[in-house]
């Protein structure tokens, strides 16, 4: 029972820290905000994370979680690999305008083992998903390829080009995210989307 109230505290904390991050932006909050609130002492925020930085992390991979779950339900579906592909694009755009004011690609700059470590496991998780789409392309007739986790990972490589070249748009801090150059970035996502699988196509 104490293990769980420690769950469900962690949660409330998470909760109220994204709460105010998506208002006021993660910079500009501070663990009295949140604890104050929760209407907690600042010493129990303490005892879940150490700093502000730790909260905000893990507000990053409570809700990349979720981000991930839903792109790997929608490479479930029973329809077209690039129809897949597609979506997944607009599920990413979505998550970025959702959750803009979160300073989502600070944690790009982060150079610690730790965040290093969850960087490559999630590089490794959307790998997967990559293949297994490709994987059902081929074998529902779609796609005509002999190395599916080769051609996923090209694919992946394209699309991380396209997202790197484009970060200028995407704030780590106030002010909003450039939605222009923004909508330009998953214009040329959905393009190379078109173009690659017209390559990989069974003809």
């Amino acid at each position: 029972m104490l293990a769980e109230n420690k769950d469900e505290m962690r949660e409330k904390i998470l909760e109220a820290a994204l709460k105010r991050f998506m208002h006021y932006g993660a910079s500009k909050t501070t663990m009295n905000e949140i604890a104050d609130d929760l209407r907690f002492s600042k010493a129990s925020l303490y005892y879940y994370f150490s700093d502000k930085k730790a909260l905000h992390n893990a507000v990053l991979m409570k809700i990349g979680e979720t981000f991930f779950q839903e792109q790997e339900a929608e490479a479930d579906k029973d329809i077209s690999s690039e129809e897949i592909f597609n979506n997944i694009i607009t599920i990413k755009k979505q998550f970025v305008e959702r959750f803009s004011r979160l300073e989502l690609f600070k944690i790009l700059n982060d150079k610690s083992e730790e965040i290093q470590q969850i960087i490559r496991e999630v590089n490794e998780r959307e790998a997967k998903m990559l293949t297994k789409i490709v994987e059902k392309g081929v074998a529902s007739g779609e796609f005509d390829v002999d190395n599916p986790r080769e051609i996923a990972q090209l694919y992946r490589d394209a699309m991380e080009g396209l997202r790197f070249a484009g970060l200028s748009c995407l704030p780590e801090t106030l002010p909003e995210i450039d939605k222009e150059a923004f909508e330009k970035i998953v214009a040329q996502q959905k393009l190379l989307t078109e173009i690659f699988v017209r390559g990989i196509k069974k003809r």
